[in-house]
């Protein structure tokens, strides 16, 4: 009886410690990132960088047709990006890694320039986004 018990409390413990650890809400993360999204290329376009470093990891990195580009240095560049009003993004898709990362991709459609390089529209792009400590962060572009 008394291995029966300490069984019982096992499981229970088990238990227990598994629902802290409970898979994300993916629909509502996956809200989240399409909100936060967006929220970036408004920050991008209004060349609004506290905004940027907001949902951007410090950590993080591009890739585009003119190459690799730490995100520091495209923070210091900032105001060199161009953006015209009416730009959208549409036609969003989560893929899942893992319970702490996805993949966004998307079209981006709109007229802007980065250093006097005109901007391809529409752009096909995709963000990794991680959960880092209960916070979703764009890691790379």
């Amino acid at each position: 009886m008394r291995n029966l018990m300490i069984a019982a409390v096992a499981v229970t413990l088990t238990l227990a410690g598994s629902l802290d650890a409970q898979a994300p809400n993916r629909a509502a993360v996956e809200k989240q990132i399409m909100a936060n999204e967006q929220t970036i290329n408004e920050a991008v376009a209004k060349r609004d960088l506290a905004a940027f470093q907001k949902l951007v990891a410090r950590d993080g990195w591009s890739i585009d047709p003119s190459g690799v580009m730490a995100v520091t240095e495209f923070e210091k560049n900032i105001n060199e990006v161009k953006v015209e009003p009416g730009w959208k993004i549409d036609s969003s898709k989560i893929l899942w890694v893992n319970d702490n990362v996805a993949i966004h991709s998307y079209r981006w459609t709109g007229k802007g320039s980065f250093m006097g390089m005109p901007f391809k529209s529409p752009t096909y792009s995709s963000t990794t986004w991680a959960n880092r400590g209960g916070t979703w962060l764009a890691v790379f572009h």
